[in-house]
């Protein structure tokens, strides 16, 4: 059984208003699953935002949520996942449009720690070339309100609101990159390759390519600067 709590929002026009937050354990991953799979829509297109929190040491995930437009999955890594937890954890993430910002860095950690090919798609540079911040993606007139909610965290139910109980902000950015992804044409995410992001900076990706690390065949060095990506 997971922990349920919810979220709400206000700075994105015309998207969901709230979404459930259920927290799991790797140990309760197999019931993951299901409500994943439960919860994504019935007909394409199948789009999940993804995000990430690291851990406090070393260059390790603390916890990975998966958004739809009105849920959010939340695993802790409370020690590494097993081969079985890792099998489920591949089912989990083979989904149509799996979408990100900054892309890169999360599905390289991924494949380091699952040991399996991660691939998706990087919104921070689907547009114009160039590093785009959720509030530019989503609507450039609303852009400073919504990438205040993004980089502050948002108060989860009126109980909690009372307490000043924040949100983890990796459950926020995975419900906005779900609702960034229906805002996007998906004829025009589909046209890009699948390239490797072990070998690549941020600034040299092409215009909205779709990422992959099926290449990663040994140890990644893990980047010092937010502009650096390599071997």
């Amino acid at each position: 059984m997971s922990l349920t709590t919810k979220i709400g929002q206000g700075v994105i026009p015309k998207a969901s208003q709230s979404a459930i937050v259920r927290n799991y354990s790797l140990e309760a991953i197999a019931g993951m699953e299901v409500d994943f799979r439960a919860a994504l829509p019935q007909e394409p297109p199948f789009a999940v935002g993804v995000s990430i929190e690291l851990a406090p040491v070393g260059p390790n995930i603390k916890t990975l949520a998966l958004a739809t437009q009105d849920q959010v999955f939340c695993l802790s890594f409370q020690q590494a996942p097993s081969p079985a937890q890792k099998k489920s954890l591949q089912k989990i993430l083979d989904v149509q449009y799996l979408s990100g910002f900054e892309f890169p860095y999360t599905i390289v950690l991924l494949a380091r720690i699952l040991g399996f090919k991660v691939s998706g798609y990087d919104l921070s540079t689907l547009k114009n070339g160039d590093i785009t911040t959720p509030g530019d993606f989503i609507d450039k007139y609303e852009s400073r309100s919504i990438n205040e909610s993004w980089d502050g965290g948002i108060v989860r139910g009126i109980d909690a609101k009372a307490a000043g109980t924040l949100e983890p902000n990796y459950a926020l950015r995975a419900w906005f990159t779900a609702m960034c992804v229906t805002l996007t044409p998906h004829a025009f995410l589909t046209t890009h390759s699948c390239h490797s992001a072990a070998t690549m900076a941020i600034q040299d990706l092409p215009l909205g390519q779709q990422l992959s690390t099926k290449s990663i065949t040994k140890p990644v060095r893990f980047p010092t600067s937010p502009l650096e990506l390599q071997h």
